[in-house]
């Protein structure tokens, strides 16, 4: 842990140090000139993988990161900071064994390329390393990226030394950045990679559990998960107001006065594009909430799951898949089902499908219902329609592919603790949720170490 923190607090410095040089030292920005050669002359590290930090020298890239572009063959990287002289980035994922590097910056006078974002057509000028190409090594590890590792004290501050009361719930963005419900401070708190930082988003809720973004990113959502704060549901969040302004979204009474949603405990909540989806304890109540028109639909009643069911929109089948905690079972149902009969969405429990595991015990790999789970609580999926789970029980992280092959991503089975390092050598300590970004980097929220872990297979 001690040589984890010290490669990590290098990290740190140096990028602190890259990013406010031109504030301490008084060094005054240089702007991109038109006309002269973008000149790369070097790259370091020369090898590394996903999330490698890197510095690529040169001279002529200006200082108006939104201007500049770094391509690892085609793949984009992500530009954490530059001035006119380096680059600091982060490598992208797979761009190939051997990466040649280019440095693009806007210019509309003497363009040598132009590059396509969406119905956008845009005028670079190129520069390109000569004769060294960047090496790209896949390995998989399991590493801690924010918390510290037996301290439950809520503390904003850099990712590694910023702490939480009780990670229980988590989701992560298209961009990387990481939202955690911490339940036991009320908070939901931030961690962004980028900017090297724990943060709280909001502050004041009651008992924040399961989070979902909806499929573009765009929007947020928290639950509270005791009957005790109902009719408030959950909150709603913004990318467009940077998060920071939670809207509270309340259960409405049907046609008799009576609330939809009820006075139930709520454990599961997952989005679409469009709806935002409630399962309760037991299965009493299936509602959604249309973010659209603001309005609260029952959708499902008395239907058979755990108390502890939590759920995750699948985006690549248009599933929604259920992991029921004691019971050791992953199900799914399709959402937009319309019975015949009904105008709207209406699930019933023969709409349940067992997708995987028979019930609770020691973790056994195989395909449906041939595996076997312990607890697995929380649940999320990526891109390629993969399901993972955590199985605090069985204190591993399980993937789920579109096959149902159920196999086992990380951890030892049976032994809990902390490790980072290899992912089959890794541990973990009754870890509540999990979050996948679109290129397949897994979060998890360890929540008895007090940390969040990330699985990547690079």
């Amino acid at each position: 842990m001690k040589k984890i923190i010290f490669l990590f607090s290098l990290v740190a410095i140096f990028f602190n140090g890259f990013v406010s040089c031109d504030d301490e030292e008084g060094i005054e920005e240089v702007p991109y000139s038109s006309g002269k050669p973008i000149v790369v002359s070097d790259i370091g590290p020369i090898t590394g993988g996903l999330g490698t930090r890197v510095v690529v020298t040169g001279s002529n890239f200006g200082s108006d990161k939104s201007k500049v572009k770094l391509f690892f063959n085609d793949k984009e990287s992500l530009i954490l900071s530059l001035n006119n002289t380096a680059i600091y980035a982060m490598v992208p994922k797979q761009p190939g064994d051997f990466s040649s590097i280019k440095v693009f910056v806007e210019d509309e006078i003497k363009p040598d390329t132009t590059i396509q974002y969406a119905d956008t057509t845009i005028q670079y000028a190129e520069g390109v390393l000569a004769d060294k190409q960047f090496q790209y090594k896949i390995k998989a590890t399991v590493t801690t990226v924010a918390g510290v590792v037996g301290k439950n004290l809520f503390k904003d501050g850099t990712a590694l030394e910023g702490s939480f009361a009780r990670p229980v719930m988590i989701s992560v963005d298209n961009s990387g950045t990481i939202f955690v419900t911490d339940d036991f401070s009320n908070r939901v708190r931030q961690v962004s990679v980028e900017e090297n930082k724990l943060s709280t988003v909001f502050r004041d809720a009651f008992q924040p559990w399961q989070n979902s973004f909806n499929t573009d990113y765009t929007n947020f959502y928290v639950l509270e998960r005791r009957a005790t704060t109902r009719p408030l549901l959950f909150y709603a969040l913004s990318k467009s107001s940077n998060w920071l302004e939670p809207a509270e979204v309340y259960d409405q009474k049907d046609k008799n006065g009576d609330y939809i949603a009820g006075n139930y405990d709520y454990y599961g909540l997952a989005a679409d594009d469009r709806f935002v989806y409630l399962l309760s304890a037991f299965g009493h109540r299936l509602v959604r909430y249309d973010s659209k028109l603001k309005k609260m639909e029952l959708i499902g009643q008395d239907l058979n799951t755990d108390s502890w069911a939590h759920l995750a929109f699948n985006k690549k089948n248009g599933y929604i898949y259920v992991s029921n905690e004691s019971w050791g079972r992953l199900y799914r149902f399709d959402p937009y089902h319309i019975p015949e009969g009904k105008s709207t969405p209406w699930i019933t429990q023969d709409d349940f499908q067992l997708v995987a595991g028979t019930s609770r015990g020691s973790a056994i790999e195989g395909n449906g219902e041939n595996a076997q789970f312990g607890s697995v609580e929380g649940i999320c999926a990526d891109q390629l329609g993969n399901v993972y789970l955590s199985d605090y029980l069985n204190a591993v992280i399980w993937k789920v592919d579109e096959e149902n092959n159920c196999t086992i991503l990380a951890g030892v089975p049976g032994k809990k603790g902390y490790k980072d390092g290899k992912p089959e050598e890794s541990l973990f300590n009754t870890m509540y949720d999990v979050a996948a970004t679109p290129d397949g980097i897994v979060y998890v929220a360890d929540t008895y170490n007090y940390v969040i872990r990330c699985i990547a297979i690079q």
